[in-house]
């Protein structure tokens, strides 16, 4: 008899090699588990609330979301409604009707601060100089607000003031005024944006060139300015952003981002950059740019990078990617190793543009994207350093949400949300279905599906019989239903003489309320319960694996196998030719 055992599965899911060869802590496949604490638990369902806000249950597609503090942002057939801080999610108000915007069109949001530099530029002649702040006249000051873009349509601005949510179209560049210095605002229609060192950047509608800000002033683009601080042309492309924009290269930009303080990430369908600010060479007092080249690699979209631990990923058309921008800048990369373990899930698999995103929250980083188990969140725990698990959630109907879109985050001292925007399956009219929801927030859990290691001798001569599988879970509160199945010398589909088995965890009383006064005694039944499974009529092989799904967010502890060493009377490998 042999008895194989496994305590702990900090180490993570790990399809990089045979599943013989995973440590003692890995397992090969998980769907809906976490594993922070060395135990495998479930995850709650989303919770739908898109008839809450009102607008999805007709006339879709949904375009984005976004999140500043407490406030949540939804965006959808070129309307807007948000929701407030500290209200349920069933209360949700109108900021703009719908065909304000773009009805189908990408939107791009970004948030600025209040204007820092609030003096009059002005070009002067003096040698030495090229530009000059007179400080005897001030001009408006911009608040901090959201951007809207939809890469058609002239921006909208958001301001919160006081708890007060209210919006207007941005200024335009014929309506930045001379002389009286009283509306100096002027934003460019573009598409993504991003604020760094003090500019908001903004890529420009074709998607080939980036548009930037005065310094100190982020709702600003008229750069060139004459000796008494005016415009110099009437026309916008002379005057306007145009006039000093930067190009990277002759490929669409799909990624605009902060990467460090010392640089933008510009991503473009030929490759990846990081674009500093160059102060040695300046153009009416603004800095000019350098670009470094990255590598050949692209973010899929504006959604899909995040930072990561000092490091960057980010989702490409191939799979997943990270870099750290120092190595990097020293031609150390190291793409493969952060995705190494979950590279198999990628394989033959293109990303699709608009079902992409990528968020960290509650201490993980998650992916959405698609694998060659079709849609689905891929879940890395930032702590242990370990991917955990690939979630395909569903809502409390059991009805699977759909591919993510956009991820918008709330987290504060005393509120921790995580909202998305899905894109499920085409309705019988020929409309996308979409959705919003709250990420494991449903009133149920979700299935629980973990593929363990495979164990055997290592001998070559030596096979398994099963015999034995018992499972220990524990923070019962629900009746349950766990289903083993066997797999012999198989790492895809279930043996088909072994089958499955199916048993029931019953619900344990609670008879202790928290909080609790300590010192506490406890004399009900405890939370924990012992599956046994009887494989002795399976069949033998090699190795032995199991494919283990429960619900109800039970917590599966630990695990051990028996089996029975069987030796052949043949050697294995003349058994292959053995009709």
């Amino acid at each position: 008899m042999a008895n194989y055992t496994q305590t702990s599965f900090l180490g993570g899911m790990n399809l990089s090699v045979d599943d013989t060869r995973l440590t003692e802590d890995e397992y090969k496949f998980a769907k809906n588990v976490r594993n922070r604490f060395g135990t495998l638990e479930g995850i709650k369902n989303a919770k739908d609330i898109s008839s809450d806000i009102g607008a999805f249950t007709s006339n879709p597609p949904i375009q984005a979301i976004y999140s500043v503090g407490e406030f949540v942002f939804v965006f959808f057939r070129g309307g807007c409604k948000y929701r407030k801080p500290q209200n349920p999610d069933t209360t949700w108000s109108v900021l703009y009707a719908g065909g304000t915007m773009h009805e189908s069109n990408e939107i791009f949001v970004q948030a600025v601060p209040a204007s820092t530099q609030n003096f009059l530029r002005k070009e002067t002649r003096v040698a030495g100089s090229a530009l000059e702040l007179d400080t005897a006249q001030t001009v408006q000051k911009t608040v901090a607000s959201i951007i809207v873009q939809d890469g058609v349509n002239t921006p909208r601005v958001i301001e919160i003031s006081g708890g007060t949510v209210s919006d207007r179209a941005a200024k335009t560049y014929a309506e930045w005024s001379d002389g009286t210095h009283t509306s100096r605002e002027y934003i460019p229609i573009g598409k993504q944006m991003a604020f760094f060192n003090n500019k908001l950047f903004v890529v420009s509608t074709d998607g080939t060139e980036i548009y930037h800000s005065v310094s100190g002033r982020p709702m600003d683009f008229v750069i060139p300015i004459d000796t008494s601080g005016n415009k110099i042309n009437a026309d916008e492309t002379i005057g306007g952003a145009p006039a000093t924009s930067y190009t990277v290269g002759y490929n669409e930009i799909t990624a605009l981002k902060v990467l460090n303080s010392e640089a933008l990430f510009v991503s473009t369908l030929g490759g990846s950059y990081a674009v500093s600010l160059d102060y040695t060479f300046t153009v009416f007092g603004e800095p000019s740019f350098t670009k470094q080249f990255l590598f050949t690699a692209n973010s899929v979209n504006q959604k899909s990078f995040i930072e990561l631990l000092g490091d960057f990923a980010f989702l490409d058309p191939e799979g997943l990617r990270s870099f750290n921008a120092v190595m990097q800048s020293k031609n150390e990369a190291r793409n493969s190793v952060f995705s190494l373990k979950v590279a198999r899930l990628f394989k033959d698999v293109v990303q699709t543009t608009n079902k992409c995103a990528a968020v960290t929250f509650d201490d993980y980083a998650l992916f959405a994207c698609n694998t060659i188990y079709g849609h689905g969140i891929l879940v890395y725990d930032i702590l242990t350093q370990q991917f955990v698990s690939f979630d395909q959630l569903t809502d409390d109907s059991n009805a699977n949400i759909g591919a993510v879109i956009e991820f918008a985050k709330v987290e504060t001292n005393n509120r921790r949300e995580l909202f998305a925007i899905t894109h499920g399956t085409t309705t019988s009219s020929g409309e996308p279905s979409y959705r919003c929801v709250k990420l494991f927030e449903g009133t149920n859990y979700a299935t629980a599906y973990v593929e363990t290691r495979a164990f055997c001798t290592n001998d070559t001569r030596v096979e398994q019989k099963p015999q034995e599988l018992r499972l220990l879970f524990n923070k019962i509160q629900r009746a349950s239903a766990v289903t083993a199945t066997q797999r012999v010398n198989d790492e895809f589909t279930p043996d088909s003489s072994a089958g499955s088995q199916t048993k029931t965890v019953p619900v344990q009383d609670i008879s202790v309320k928290f909080p609790v006064t300590l010192p506490a005694n406890w004399s009900g039944p405890k939370q924990i319960q012992n599956l046994l499974y009887n494989f002795q009529c399976g069949q033998q092989g090699w190795k032995v694996s199991y494919a283990l799904k429960w619900t109800n967010g039970i917590t599966l502890s630990n695990f051990q196998l028996q089996t029975q060493d069987i030796t052949p009377m043949n050697p294995m490998l003349s058994q292959a030719y053995v009709s």
